[in-house]
């Protein structure tokens, strides 16, 4: 800055010359790209100093010089202020300057007054942007309750060998699927062998014991034989009857089939007798195994399980509150997070009527379709359970409301440009939500696109309270 030098001045006329100096600096900035030129030109600031202290030499008297010493200390003083002052003006400058360089980049996203966001018709075309008037809309009152994906039990079988003996075949893995009749194992069982052995001695009684009652029937006809020996022959034809029959049940119950029992005959072939074939009692997938061939197995032995998994359970957990909400034959619309499967309506097919005394929480059941076996058991659900609807003032989608620093906004026109608008937000579902204050019936807002003027906010580095109407 430059530097005046008063010589031979009265002590009050270098002070309103000074103020007058300091109050046209405040409203005329300083030129620091003249200055800047001015030094580049090599002109130092010391010869300005000089040269205008030659200009007051001239006025004043070379004796004075020394006398003004002091006051002319005290002027560089009250000066320097002045130059402060002059650049903060500068900086002032400086902004408005950089303003006017951001105008002139790219319109794709400008601030104008008041921090509206202004976008050219191809941005906004290019950001989706779609308006809609705020209108009142029916509103779902839910709950959402949490869950589990289980098995439907009613399709699920556990595949147990009626006898003890030891796995000689296995034929399935885990995962593979299987058919009703699907021969899964092959255990040799000598207990069954034994089994099939009464079996055939029950078999062979019986067919001599009715021979023996036939003749005996022929003779008795003919009065050869007495009556008792016929009564005698026909007790033992009964009682073979029973011995073959309790035989035949035993066989049953260890998984023999009638068209086996049919074709059973006394053989030497080896292992025929101990043969017990496992094969699967429903259709579904094999989601369990403990076989090992080798092992011997029994009664007690779990060792396969098949489950049809062509639809599945939901059970949830309903808390003691949402009971009132809750009832059988109700819709509800089941979800679950990560798997990228669509959503399904389920109906509460069954609500037990005890509380869990662990959970404190009763059980919700809800069968659904599974053909693609994308609801997998185990997977935790929730679910979304509609019980009531109210008439609301202002209902918008969830997409039109964006949060800016934790505070949620819509966004509505204000002629080429948007303004961001804080809004107070009420009860809500999956797709809507109420909109308390802020947002009036009738008022343009953006529906869809609010996403994009969020992005241009943060990526442009604007307020995110620019354009509030607080």
């Amino acid at each position: 800055m430059k530097k005046a030098v008063m010589i031979g001045l009265p002590v009050a006329a270098v002070v309103a010359i000074l103020a007058i100096v300091g109050a046209r600096g405040l409203k005329e900035p300083v030129d620091h790209a003249k200055d800047a030129h001015t030094e580049e030109a090599g002109q130092p600031c010391d010869q300005d100093h000089d040269s205008e202290a030659a200009t007051h030499d001239g006025d004043g008297d070379d004796a004075a010089h020394g006398d003004g010493h002091a006051e002319d200390e005290d002027d560089d003083a009250h000066a320097g202020h002045d130059h402060g002052e002059d650049d903060h003006a500068d900086d002032v400058v400086g902004e408005d300057d950089h303003a006017g360089d951001t105008g002139a980049e790219d319109d794709h996203a400008d601030r104008g007054e008041g921090g509206l966001i202004v976008l050219s018709d191809r941005d906004r075309e290019d950001a989706g942007i779609r308006l809609a008037v705020a209108g009142c809309g029916e509103l779902e009152i839910t709950t959402r309750l949490l869950g589990e994906v289980r098995i439907n039990e009613e399709r699920l079988a556990h595949v147990v060998p009626p006898v003890t003996g030891v796995v000689r075949e296995v034929s399935v893995r885990i995962g593979d699927e299987v058919s009703a009749g699907h021969l899964l194992a092959v255990i040799a069982s000598r207990e069954l062998a034994e089994a099939r052995g009464q079996y055939l001695n029950a078999r062979g009684r019986r067919e001599l014991a009715l021979i023996e009652f036939e003749r005996q029937e022929e003779l008795w006809e003919r009065e050869i034989m007495a009556e008792q020996d016929f009564l005698d022959a026909r007790q033992a034809l009964s009682e073979a009857d029973i011995e073959l029959q309790t035989a035949e049940q035993t066989l049953h119950a260890f998984g023999v089939l009638d068209e086996e029992l049919e074709g059973l005959t006394m053989t030497h072939e080896t292992g025929a007798l101990t043969r017990l074939e496992l094969r699967a009692p429903i259709s579904g997938t094999v989601i369990e195994m403990h076989l090992v061939i080798g092992e011997v197995v029994g009664e007690d032995s779990d060792v396969l399980a098949i489950a049809d998994l062509s639809t599945a359970w939901i059970d949830l957990d309903v808390p003691q509150a949402d009971l009132s909400a809750v009832r059988e034959g109700q819709s509800v619309v089941i979800s679950a997070s990560g798997i990228g499967t669509p959503d399904v309506t389920g109906v509460v097919e069954f609500l037990s009527p005890i509380i869990d005394e662990e959970t404190r929480t009763a059980l919700a059941r809800i069968e659904i379709p599974n053909p693609s076996g994308q609801w997998r058991p185990g997977l935790f659900v929730t679910a979304d359970v509609s019980f009531d609807q109210c008439e609301v003032a202002v209902l918008v989608p969830k997409d039109a409301v964006q949060s800016l620093e934790g505070e949620p906004v819509v966004f509505v026109p204000e002629g080429n440009a948007f303004e961001s608008v804080p809004v107070t937000l009420g009860r809500s579902t999956k797709t809507h939500v109420e909109i308390a204050s802020g947002l009036s019936e009738g008022q343009e807002y953006v529906v869809e696109g609010a996403y994009a003027l969020k992005a241009e906010i943060v990526t442009s580095g604007l307020d995110s309270h620019a354009g509030h109407g607080h």
